[in-house]
């Protein structure tokens, strides 16, 4: 249960810049076919967090505790790191334009990689629950993006957003320090 709890944070704070959140919003503002479109970047969500899931699940019977902790740390620290690279927004040019089965294949390819499911696969190497990973995982991320969902893009240029960014970023922070200097037994 620890699993699902330790994701559902991590994955919120993670997405606390609101990237998915704000190309989701933007996709559903452009396309005439919401619901497929929810179902599709949900689904993509969700089948990458299983099979990180599973990966992690796999990882945690092949390598030992420290090395686990070590590989949060590092996702943990590449998340707050991600969270202060104010880079450019999320963007697929040719998914306002794309069929449902083309657009699958898109999002499926444009999460791939993502800092969550990073953090998913690391936790659930710690603990070896990784349904309850990617169910924390899936929770976090949803959360995460309902602010930008409901109040749009503009939300994201506010001092607050800005704040709870910052603020994110160093809850990661010193989660990946303690938890790295827990690996080597600091």
């Amino acid at each position: 249960m620890d699993a699902i709890m330790l994701a559902l944070v991590a994955v919120a704070l993670a997405n606390a810049d609101g990237r998915t959140g704000l190309f989701l919003s933007d996709l559903l503002n452009v396309r005439p076919d919401r619901r497929t479109i929810v179902v599709v970047v949900f689904g993509a969500f969700l089948i990458h967090a299983l099979v990180a899931a599973f990966a992690g699940a796999f990882a945690n019977r092949m390598i030992g505790q420290g090395v686990a902790q070590l590989l949060v740390a590092g996702a943990v620290l590449s998340a707050a790191a991600a969270l202060l690279w104010r880079g450019s927004p999320l963007a697929d040019a040719g998914a306002k334009d794309a069929r449902p089965v083309m657009l699958a294949g898109r999002m499926l390819a444009l999460q791939f990689g993502d800092r969550s499911h990073f953090l998913i696969g690391a936790l659930a190497a710690t603990s070896g629950a990784g349904l309850w990973a990617a169910a924390g995982g899936m929770i976090g991320w949803m959360l995460a993006m309902l602010p930008f969902l409901a109040f749009g893009p503009a939300i994201a240029d506010r001092r607050a957003a800005r704040a709870i960014r910052w603020g994110s970023a160093a809850i990661l922070a010193l989660w990946g320090v303690r938890t790295a200097m827990g690996a080597f037994g600091l």
